[in-house]
């Protein structure tokens, strides 16, 4: 698992999984879950400061297949990316 820290909230990336379920989790809260073997894109939208703020983040496996990459925007602009 993978966590990141924006504007004071916490984002929880999925590590790899056996059994290919992704949970994305902000501030602590499941906010996306999907099944999936090879990645996929987590769309959600939460409240920061009364403003809604649209989340995407794409989670992908590396060519050796042992570990994930990941790209997260915010409203459309990356703030976060290992790929």
């Amino acid at each position: 698992m993978k966590v990141i820290v924006h504007n004071g909230h916490q984002i929880q990336l999925p590590g790899m999984s056996l059994t290919g379920k992704e949970e994305v989790k902000y501030d602590g809260k499941v906010v996306s879950s999907k099944h999936t073997i090879f990645g996929g894109t987590h769309v959600f939208r939460v409240k920061e400061d009364g403003e809604d703020v649209d989340y995407e983040i794409e989670i992908g496996t590396r060519w050796h297949g042992l570990s994930n990459w990941y790209v997260v925007r915010r409203n459309g602009r990356v703030i976060y990316t290992d790929r």
